[in-house]
């Protein structure tokens, strides 16, 4: 009797063994799929700043361009043009240029 008894509780002390096992090896598992999961999300994070100082930086040049379109639209731009390019002037004005 006594050795049934003795085999019963090596049978739970096998069971609560196994148990123990693969609550171990279910923990490390989950561990590295956190670490995986947490490595992907900061190389996100990462990823976004670098998305979103490019789109600053392009905002910035899109305000530039606007700007200087703009100017090209005014009277100033294209008289400075005319005579840069083409030596056209008033009538009334005379161009100096200076020796280099």
């Amino acid at each position: 009797m006594q050795m049934k008894m003795e085999r019963k509780y090596r049978k739970k002390d096998k069971r609560k063994k196994y148990i123990a096992f693969f609550v171990i090896v279910f923990v490390v598992a989950m561990s590295f799929s956190y670490l995986g999961l947490y490595q992907k999300s900061k190389k996100l994070e990462k990823e976004q700043q670098q998305v979103e100082a490019q789109i600053k930086k392009e905002k910035e040049k899109k305000k530039e361009l606007k700007k200087k379109k703009e100017y090209i639209k005014t009277r100033e731009f294209i008289e400075k043009m005319a005579t840069e390019k083409f030596g056209l002037l008033y009538p009334d004005e005379f161009l100096l240029k200076a020796d280099e």
